[in-house]
């Protein structure tokens, strides 16, 4: 089992006392920083228009302000993961990343998502997805890998979905990302969502259990508002996050919740379930790597990449 004080084996650096409350971050950043230490709450908001794709700098940018939370503030115990786009969570990987690739970046981007899944699945931190926007395939994952998701019930011009939809673009979905699905929705749901790439509307994604809560902006809570003005960035995308303040504010909700449980035991406890699987990657991580290699530069499976690519620019 990966022990509390095991975690930081994965972790890199020593620990600064910073006593912040909202930390400045430009509009250009991939990922923007807030801290919140009175309550003991983080957001991250991811930043890489026009879809918050993950692509290996983004990869890298998610595992690096984890670790700069979970190193540099101390008093922190929860983090929100949110995007400052309200239509998109994260779209999934960068396709540029998988098209023709370059074979000696291809194993490095691989490399640095597998740390994305170590990083945030097994982070110190307990970490609430907020969902306001769409979230296809890599999307899914991160907030699978949080430990709560909070996503929008949806409107009349605007209803999220959510799921690994790989088999739609001609490719499946990496074992451990399908078997993260598995263990979030079960197994006969995940294996019929799997091989139909199946994308949940907010209600059905809550039904089985892909999300664990659905708000409308008619559930805002108007006295958690300062809270949440204080902690996102200050910048001129500011607006644009704060659009999403109903699902945000319940991620708040349920973040300082976490925040005020005793941490050694939070963290011991979503080891019991987690630290299996994240062991699980470190040992067979070249493995996947390689597997992952071989499986997306077949000719059949760029072939298929390439026309996905077409029908979105015909569409």
């Amino acid at each position: 089992m990966i022990t509390p004080s095991a975690l930081a084996r994965f972790r890199i650096g020593g620990i600064r006392r910073h006593h912040h409350r909202c930390l400045s971050s430009a509009a250009g950043e991939l990922i923007q920083t807030g801290i919140d230490e009175s309550n003991g709450v983080a957001i991250l908001v991811f930043n890489r228009p026009p879809a918050n794709s993950l692509s290996m700098e983004m990869n890298v940018e998610i595992s690096r302000s984890i670790k700069n939370v979970e190193e540099n503030y101390p008093k922190v115990q929860s983090v929100i993961l949110a995007s400052s786009n309200p239509n998109i969570f994260s779209a999934g990987l960068d396709i540029a990343e998988l098209i023709a690739p370059d074979p000696d970046r291809l194993p490095k981007f691989w490399n640095s998502l597998q740390q994305v899944y170590i990083d945030l699945y097994g982070s110190r931190l307990a970490t609430v997805a907020c969902i306001h926007g769409h979230a296809p395939a890599a999307g899914c994952f991160l907030a699978m890998a949080c430990d709560y998701r909070v996503m929008y019930a949806g409107g009349e011009k605007h209803l999220p979905t959510i799921g690994l939809n790989e088999t739609q673009l001609g490719i499946a979905a990496p074992p451990w990302m399908g078997q993260l699905l598995a263990r979030t929705i079960g197994f006969r749901n995940a294996e019929l969502a799997l091989a139909l790439g199946t994308l949940f509307p907010p209600q059905n994604a809550l039904e089985i259990g892909l999300v664990d809560e659905i708000v409308s902006v008619d559930s805002e809570q108007s006295s958690h508002n300062d809270a949440l003005q204080a902690l996102i960035p200050e910048n001129n995308l500011k607006d644009q996050v704060m659009q999403q303040s109903a699902v945000l504010q319940a991620g708040y909700i349920k973040a300082a919740r976490f925040a005020k449980v005793h941490p050694q035991a939070r963290i011991a406890s979503k080891m019991l379930t987690r630290s299996e699987y994240l062991q699980d990657m470190i040992a067979r991580r070249q493995h996947d790597s390689d597997h992952f290699c071989n499986f997306v530069t077949q000719e059949e499976v760029q072939c298929n990449l390439r026309k996905y690519i077409q029908n979105l620019k015909a569409n």
